[in-house]
């Protein structure tokens, strides 16, 4: 029997339960708005990268492409007086540079040499651009090492029509500090914790500049080989090769980096950005942190406020309660008298719902509720050993009409005792008004053909002494039967074909 709750436990037990919806849904909402911030921090970092390395890599280009439209503006100016001489030549290039804000404007004859501002000199060794006949096919961009300076762009165009000192100009170009672009770029962003750096399609640094945690020296393909997964790593490495624009997110020395990467149009070269991952996305996940915070104290206080309302109704409700305890012991004592009684009662019913009054046999219900239980063991698979032997008592309607009802209820209880005396170890139902059921277990069960042919011997013996007639049929609950009537029914069935039999030896059946 289970312990009532008392009113008081009740209530705490309440209040738990709303602290534990509340705080649960808290949760709930909470981490999705987690697991949410996230995701919009990845993509707003996604985003910002692929804008500002776009830009970048724009303003490059533009960099780039107003070098070579100040060359051309250079050679439409020139005129045969600025070409006569070399005085002359230098003159004119300083006035280009001025005019045009052009660094180390330089000029170069077919003979590969190379006139600038302040010297003269043989190029063909130093410049390859100079000699591999890529000046054939336009502009050409090319990096190289100057003795030890920093690397410089040199970008080159074809040049025809004019002669300096009596040779063919070749070309001219400009040389442009990669350094200085690199931190041009730095210099124009407005973004802390934000890294530049230019890079061959091979993965080699172009400039002598450190790009985030990697060295100048480092080939930054190589390096990130140990910073990604394979799969990614041959991505990246492929759009590196291919001059395609991308990104990845990677951890190095514990830190986690976003990386963006974005061709430079005409230069065969990657303008790469890296951010710290923090740098954008703890903007963002803070959101969801405070989120969490206001709703903890939510909880607490939604908490406190719930254990205040119910400690008061609690202690509103104690004197009532202790009122309703003692009447409860007063009805517990009550109830227990009534349980014994009705403990009793209910004995007394199922003694006469179990036994028939007239023979002492058990009931049909009982009956019902022992072939329930048969039929499930039958379900559950388990082994029984069991016969069934449905006996009918012949000529009952003959007394009961002839020698009255008190005759014929005596009858009954002889036909009982005589199925008791043959089996004394089985329970015997009486189901109907003249017909009764044994089911035969064990010891019964192992000497059921015995039982049965002494049965049949004591009634035939009963026709010639005029006393009372039963007609039986056995049969054994076989494995495949799926209920126990089955194997009544076939007994049931036997039994006639017995009850046929002695009539023919002189029974009194005319019912």
């Amino acid at each position: 029997m289970q312990k009532k709750l008392t009113f008081s436990t009740q209530v705490i037990i309440g209040a738990l339960l709303v602290i534990a919806i509340v705080g649960g849904t808290t949760v709930w909402v909470t981490s999705g708005a987690r697991y949410a911030a996230n995701n919009a921090a990845n993509k707003i970092t996604e985003f910002y990268l692929r804008e500002f390395a776009g830009r970048r890599s724009q303003m490059a280009s533009a960099a780039i492409g107003k070098e070579f439209d100040q060359m051309r503006r250079a050679l439409k100016i020139a005129e045969p007086h600025d070409l006569v001489s070399q005085d002359a030549l230098r003159a004119f290039i300083g006035k280009v540079e001025t005019a045009y804000g052009i660094d180390q404007f330089a000029i170069v004859n077919e003979e590969n040499i190379v006139y600038t501002r302040y010297s003269t000199y043989s190029g063909g060794s130093r410049y390859d651009f100079l000699t591999d006949g890529s000046l054939e096919s336009g502009e050409v961009i090319s990096a190289t090492d100057l003795y030890g300076a920093n690397k410089q762009v040199c970008l080159a165009i074809p040049a025809s029509g004019l002669s300096i000192v009596g040779k063919n100009i070749k070309a001219c170009f400009v040389q442009v500090d990669i350094e200085g672009i690199v931190k041009g770029l730095a210099l124009d962003s407005d973004a802390n914790q934000t890294s530049f750096g230019l890079y061959y399609g091979n993965g080699d640094n172009l400039t002598e500049l450190s790009f985030g945690p990697f060295s100048a020296d480092d080939n930054l393909l190589e390096t990130m080989r140990g910073s990604l997964d394979n799969k990614t790593w041959e991505a990246f490495s492929k759009d590196f090769y291919e001059g395609n624009q991308g990104g990845v997110e990677f951890s190095f020395n514990g830190a986690r980096e976003m990386l963006y990467y974005v061709p430079i149009q005409d230069a065969n070269w990657m303008l790469t950005v890296l951010v710290a991952d923090d740098l954008i996305q703890d903007q963002v996940r803070s959101v969801g942190d405070e989120m969490i915070m206001r709703s903890t104290i939510q909880i607490l206080v939604t908490g406190v406020a719930l254990f205040a309302y119910f400690g008061a109704i609690i202690r509103k409700t104690r004197k009532t309660s202790e009122a309703m305890l003692a009447i409860e012991r007063q009805n517990t004592k009550n109830a227990g008298e009534r349980a014994q009684r009705s403990e009793r009662e209910l004995g007394q019913v199922k003694q006469i719902a179990y036994r028939d009054s007239l023979t002492g046999a058990k009931s049909k219900y009982a009956y019902t509720q022992e072939e329930a239980v048969v039929d499930e063991a039958i379900r559950q698979g388990t082994a029984i050993k069991l016969a069934v032997i449905v006996c009918d008592v012949n000529g009952l309607k003959y007394v009961n009409d002839t020698f009255g009802h008190a005759d014929g209820d005596e009858y009954l209880r002889s036909a009982y005792r005589l199925i008791c005396e043959t089996y004394t170890n089985s329970p015997v139902f009486r189901i109907g008004g003249d017909e009764f059921v044994v089911l035969a277990r064990d010891e019964d069960f192992e000497r059921r053909e015995e039982l049965l042919a002494s049965l049949n011997q004591r009634v035939e013996k009963n026709i010639e002494l005029s006393e009372v007639v039963v007609a039986a049929g056995m049969a054994e609950l076989e494995p495949e039967d799926e209920q126990l009537y089955v194997a009544f029914h076939r007994a049931d069935k036997r039994m006639y074909e017995r009850k046929a039999q002695l009539k023919e030896l002189g029974a009194r059946v005319r019912d």
